[in-house]
């Protein structure tokens, strides 16, 4: 991978509520920048994808499950290790479940990017139109973000 950067966009179509009723939000997974502008919402990807559920139980918990791949021979399925999937996911679903819990609205994308020196995913959380009222600026709603990512301190 030359970019190092990994494109995870929110795609209501793969939304789905679990057993207990709590709510789903489901995510593509892109491996580039020029995939991630052409990908089409509840469309079949063109282009080597992994699609995901993040669901928010009502227990408080957050899991991440793998749904299925697109383009399964592509080459960057060979060069991707199952393990960095899951630490992937974990990390994603944890974002954008607590982003949503703050603020009210799923986050339309994700960017990863895995940082060398450490186990960590950096992800920029980006909505599309979220609509901040006037109590809150930008910098509160980063701070909250942030309180609501504990395992950055683990």
């Amino acid at each position: 991978m030359t970019d190092n950067r990994l494109f995870l966009l929110y795609d209501t179509s793969f939304d789905e509520m679990d057993a207990e009723g709590s709510p789903g939000f489901g995510y593509v997974l892109l491996f580039n920048s020029a995939d991630a502008e052409q990908y089409q919402a509840g469309e079949n990807p063109s282009c080597a994808a992994v699609s995901m559920l993040f669901t928010d139980h009502s227990d408080g918990s957050i899991s991440g499950d793998l749904l299925g791949w697109a383009h399964l021979d592509a080459d960057i399925f060979q060069q991707f290790p199952l393990g960095q999937f899951f630490l992937l996911m974990e990390q994603a679903a944890q974002v954008a479940i607590n982003a949503y819990r703050q603020v009210g609205q799923v986050p339309d994308r994700l960017v990863a990017q895995h940082l060398d020196d450490d186990e960590l995913i950096q992800f920029d959380v980006q909505f599309n139109d979220l609509q901040l009222n006037e109590q809150q600026s930008e910098q509160q709603l980063a701070q909250t973000l942030m309180s609501g990512r504990p395992y950055l301190d683990s």
